[in-house]
């Protein structure tokens, strides 16, 4: 009895972050009502493709934590593709005299990257499936929020006289 119980919290807790999770994304890939209540990336009007399909993605999971990660790790691998894109541009507008600087700050935030992550794998341990959820989530957004400030860095480097 007392097993049951404590399986059925676990589960309870895991469908109410993949429920929070869901309504998170589908808040930033669903219609203009919407638009409102969650920022699109990056100060956008619309949501970032790769929102959208995670949106879509969640929604077809119906909550199925499996499915749920698939979708965050996809997106999760087209943010860290667009991360490289965006970083690769900035080099180049960065132009000779500032690129180890750039460099460095990269470096320093994918150590920082790295070390958050373990840092969250730690806090979250005890939460079973939801744990990857977590993570996941956790690393997406900061690869989504890296591609962010990159993205107004090559548009500062382009404004530039």
């Amino acid at each position: 009895m007392h097993h049951y119980h404590h399986h059925h919290h676990r589960l309870r807790n895991l469908h109410r972050t993949a429920l929070a999770l869901l309504t998170t994304f589908l808040l930033l890939a669903s219609g203009p009502q919407a638009a409102q209540a969650a920022e699109h990336f990056c100060g956008q009007r619309t949501a970032h493709p790769i929102d959208k399909a995670l949106g879509a993605a969640s929604e077809r999971s119906g909550g199925v934590t499996v499915d749920l990660i698939d979708a965050q790790n996809a997106a999760y691998a087209a943010w860290d593709k667009e991360l490289n894109r965006i970083y690769a541009q900035v080099l180049k507008a960065a132009g000779p005299g500032r690129r180890d600087t750039l460099r460095a700050a990269q470096r320093a935030w994918l150590a920082f990257d790295t070390a958050q992550g373990q840092w969250d794998s730690a806090v979250f341990a005890e939460q079973g499936s939801s744990a990857a959820l977590n993570i996941g989530g956790a690393a997406l957004e900061r690869r989504r929020a890296r591609v962010c400030a990159l993205t107004n860095d090559l548009d500062s480097l382009k404004d530039a006289p």
